[in-house]
């Protein structure tokens, strides 16, 4: 049984369990998503995560992530990790899953970090004008309204980024289908079972988070949707 104050935390990122918090238990904690004969440790549902996409282990009282071999790699404090090597995590170090489509914060309140007066960070003071607006950052997957980011469900991250891929174009109900709920489709070839409703409470949802940015998801009548910008 390890300590207790070493734990990390979800930031972002939908897991099956729901939690927000998971504690340290173990020597060994495995990330990524659920497949059909097992379940990892912390499972996320986003797809874009590897079944096997990392882990968390602890030698000697010193803690180590090591990415898997995942698919669209791990990055520590937003610098990308080597694959299959470890690498030692310190107190409130930001853990990023496939390009930020996952962030944890990794905890650990030992004696001597509580000793420690941390230094601040740096904040780089841009142009006020240069953060207003819907800035959308690829490579992490992130979207940020007016410099502040907004945080997607999996769902939402997929409905977004066919739209995003294919912006001022018309992309089909059954394109969204297949791309967002792929895991519906039961047999090759076959579309997901999905109703029009569902995709249109999908679309909405969406358009309440990007805020007066949803006006840009215009409907296609009779077709499906549209990213306008």
């Amino acid at each position: 049984m390890l300590d207790q104050d070493v734990y990390i935390s979800i930031n972002k990122g939908e897991t099956l369990t729901k939690q927000n918090r998971i504690t340290i238990t173990n020597n060994e904690v495995l990330l990524g998503r659920e497949g059909s004969n097992f379940t990892p440790d912390v499972a996320f549902i986003s797809q874009y995560i590897s079944r096997k996409h990392a882990l968390i282990g602890v030698e000697c009282g010193n803690f180590y992530i090591i990415d898997l071999m995942s698919k669209h790699g791990t990055e520590v404090n937003y610098s990308s990790i080597e694959k299959n090597k470890p690498f030692f995590l310190h107190d409130m170090d930001t853990i990023s899953l496939a390009q930020g489509t996952s962030v944890l914060t990794f905890h650990h309140q030992s004696k001597s970090s509580l000793d420690k007066t941390l230094e601040l960070p740096i904040i780089q003071k841009n142009n006020v004008d240069d953060c207003i607006g819907l800035t959308i950052n690829i490579e992490r997957r992130e979207i940020l309204i007016d410099g502040v980011q907004i945080y997607l469900t999996s769902k939402d991250t997929g409905l977004f980024w066919l739209l995003h891929q294919n912006k001022g174009c018309a992309v089909s109900y059954d394109e969204i289908k297949i791309t967002v709920w792929p895991e519906r489709i039961l047999y090759q070839n076959e579309k997901p079972d999905v109703g029009r409703e569902e995709i249109n409470t999908l679309v909405y949802r969406l358009r309440k988070k990007l805020g007066k940015y949803g006006e840009n998801i215009i409907s296609v009548p009779r077709y499906g949707y549209m990213l306008d910008i």
